[in-house]
C-alpha cells in the first residue's frame, strides 16, 4: 500500500484536459435525462399517456426556449 502512497507525489500528476461540451448538447442530455424519467413514472403507473405526451412535448428539440428544457 505505501507503494501507492509514494506514487502519488506531485511530481507525478499529469495534467489532463476535461473534454469540452457545448451548451447545445448538454440541454440535448439533459431532456434525454428527463423524458426517460418521465417514460419510467408512465411505466410504474404515475403518469397518464396523456401526461407523459404532454411532458415530452414541452422538453422537445422543437421548443428550445420552453422554461421546463
Amino acid at each position: 500500500m505505501s507503494r501507492i502512497i509514494e506514487s502519488k507525489k506531485p511530481d507525478n500528476v499529469i495534467n489532463v484536459d476535461k473534454p469540452e461540451i457545448s451548451e447545445e448538447s448538454r440541454q440535448a442530455f439533459i431532456r434525454a435525462v428527463k423524458i426517460g424519467y418521465y417514460k419510467a413514472f408512465y411505466k410504474q403507473g404515475l403518469l397518464t399517456a396523456e401526461q407523459l405526451e404532454r411532458l415530452i412535448e414541452m422538453n422537445s428539440d422543437n421548443d428550445n426556449n420552453h422554461p421546463a428544457a
